[in-house]
């Protein structure tokens, strides 16, 4: 039964007195425990059954009796800004009133044990907020967001083993491990909330373009915006108007990282870039930025692929740094590639491509390339009509006209999206590459492929022989591979000199509004109980996460229930929902995903 805003001190008005706090806390925890929200004090609470399982594993005692601890959880809660994170998501106002000396002493009954939960859902606040983040994804945007919840048991463990160690900030310092990316962002956001470099000066005013080699008088008001943006001292050469090249090379590095053509030429694109915001604006999409770094980057280890969606980038990374990149391929604005996470787990050199429905449905007569497969045989038929998708299933035969190219990369998911090669290379050539239908173009995918497999077996040569003989041929990964797909409108150097890039799907205003905003609840699972035997006409058991609350005006937070079974394969133009559920008997006998280009 779904409950609504609970506000505590309902419950516990009825609980007949005198009773002492022990007695007071189980009755309490119980009737919060699947409480859809909760609300002491307008504080509200994440999760009533994470604190509910967290006393119960410390056998129901009331937790925060030392002062020195509040007062050292209270400093974590004004060092988050450090994060992007503000104070007040930790209850930072009532950590305040709580901390001096003699105040929780002061306190009994009710007042007492509502101080507990408060404190104790700050830690868990914490805890959760910088291992997982503070959002849940798939509650921001489930359509284009995916990720498993945050984990009860990960949750709990870091919460006692904060309160056993000699401080809190000793005991969690160590314990949320950060990728090399995430640590440069967030030096940037430390130099940009450390100055006003920006303030006062105007933008650069529009004109010709100006490259190496040029002297115009907007040269020194160039020089000048680079270096407040870098955080380094403004130097004034002797020729203020010469477009040096030392000018060049802070162009070219700020285009880098800001995802722009890296031509060391300022043009409109890059003039734009530099005009962008303010500092408080940019220090806020830093904030959203680092957020979205959080989502997945759980346990990672050193090896991964990451791809850069809104820089159009992919990397591969090799011993906790990036090794190998490339230009790619993204979803366009209406067939977006969406954020997640997965596993490679094998390449198929000189793929088939069976050609979705939405696809297949405004296809007639078709070329030699091509193959008709019955459905209802699964065998290859000599003639018939390509769009009579409901009968036949098209599959286009391996070659280097082949949609796919000559390789893929494959890590199993929902979504049907892969890497692959493409026989149309002229589009990599662009600035803006959000041209396909969600799945990721590689523009040089044998490459990638080399430094994936990482074997003698597997060099260039080798690789070359395999596609030179044009048959399919799988190869399975000896270590599965991490696959970080990331929208990032914010991204920095080693150095801490942060890009921005520019908001292509337009995601980041619902992120800056939810990120901005208290939460009051979010996806944790928790582990099954014992398995039953299924009696006959018993439901299977569905999976033990806290529900997402679906839209309900009288709830006091309004997310949006993930619906891992529904499928969007047939609608024209969508390369991230379902794929055709047959296999093809061109291809290996496992179902694979065929996904969307």
């Amino acid at each position: 039964m779904r409950c609504r805003l609970m506000v505590l001190f309902g419950f516990l008005a009825v609980v007949s007195a005198p009773a002492s706090t022990n007695e007071l806390l189980r009755p309490t925890l119980d009737s919060i425990r699947d409480a859809r929200t909760v609300a002491i004090e307008g504080v509200p609470l994440l999760s009533g059954r994470l604190l509910a399982e967290f006393y119960a594993q410390r056998g129901d005692v009331l937790v925060w009796v030392d002062p020195a601890r509040i007062s050292g959880l209270l400093d974590l809660a004004q060092q988050s800004g450090s994060e992007g994170f503000r104070p007040d998501d930790f209850h930072a106002e009532s950590l305040r009133r709580l901390a001096p000396p003699g105040v929780l002493e002061s306190l009994s009954g009710n007042a007492r044990i509502a101080a507990d939960l408060i404190l104790s859902d700050a830690l868990a606040r914490y805890v959760h907020h910088h291992r997982y983040g503070k959002l849940d994804p798939v509650a921001v945007d489930s359509k284009w967001h995916d990720r498993s919840p945050a984990s009860s048991e990960v949750l709990l463990a870091e919460m006692h083993r904060a309160l056993g160690g000699k401080d809190l900030e000793t005991s969690l310092s160590a314990r949320f491990p950060r990728p090399f990316w995430y640590d440069d962002l967030k030096t940037a956001l430390q130099r940009y909330t450390a100055q006003t470099s920006l303030v006062g000066l105007p933008p650069l005013p529009a004109g010709p373009n100006l490259a190496q080699g040029e002297r115009h008088p907007r040269v020194a008001m160039l020089r000048e915006r680079l270096a407040r943006l870098d955080g380094a001292v403004v130097e004034t050469p002797p020729d203020a108007a010469l477009f040096d090249a030392a000018l060049h090379e802070a162009v070219v590095s700020y285009q880098r990282r800001s995802g722009l053509a890296a031509d060391g030429v300022v043009g409109p694109s890059t003039l734009a870039a530099l005009n962008g915001h303010g500092d408080e604006t940019k220090a806020e999409e830093i904030r959203i930025n680092l957020e979205r770094l959080r989502w997945l980057y759980q346990d990672l280890p050193e090896d991964y692929v990451f791809v850069d969606i809104a820089a159009f980038k992919v990397h591969l990374a090799r011993g906790g740094s990036f090794v190998w990149s490339t230009r790619v391929i993204v979803g366009t604005p209406e067939t977006q590639t969406p954020m997640f996470r997965d596993t490679m787990e094998h390449l198929v050199f000189n793929p088939t491509w069976t050609v979705p429905v939405s696809i297949q449905k405004k296809m007639g007569r078709v070329s030699s390339d091509y193959r008709l497969v019955d459905r209802r045989t699964g065998k290859q038929v000599g003639g018939g009509n390509a769009g009579d998708y409901k009968r036949y299933r098209l599959v286009q035969a391996p070659g280097p006209k082949n949609a796919l190219g000559r390789v893929k990369f494959m890590f199993p998911n929902r979504h049907a999206i892969y890497l692959h090669d493409t026989p149309g290379k002229s589009a990599f050539g662009r600035q803006t590459r959000a041209l396909s239908n969600g799945c990721v173009r590689v523009q040089d995918p044998l490459a990638l492929a080399e430094a994936i497999l990482d074997q003698p077996s597997w060099d260039r040569s080798g690789i070359d022989r395999v596609v030179e003989r044009g048959r399919t041929r799988y190869v399975d990964l000896a270590d599965r591979l991490p696959v970080l797909l990331y929208y990032l409108t914010a991204f920095a150097d080693e150095q801490g000199k942060v890009g921005f890039r520019k908001d292509i799907y337009s995601r980041d205003e619902a992120l800056r509004a939810a990120f901005s905003a208290p939460v009051l609840r979010t996806r944790i699972s928790f582990p099954e109980p014992p398995a039953e035997s299924p009696s006959p006409g018993k439901p299977e058991r569905t999976p033990n996460v806290e529900p997402v609350n679906p839209p309900d005006k009288d709830s006091s937070v309004r997310l949006t229930r993930r619906d891992f079974t529904e499928g969007n394969g047939d609608k024209a133009g969508s390369g991230t929902h379902g794929s055709d559920p047959t296999a093809s008997t061109l291809d290996r006998t496992e179902v694979r995903p065929t996904g969307l280009l």
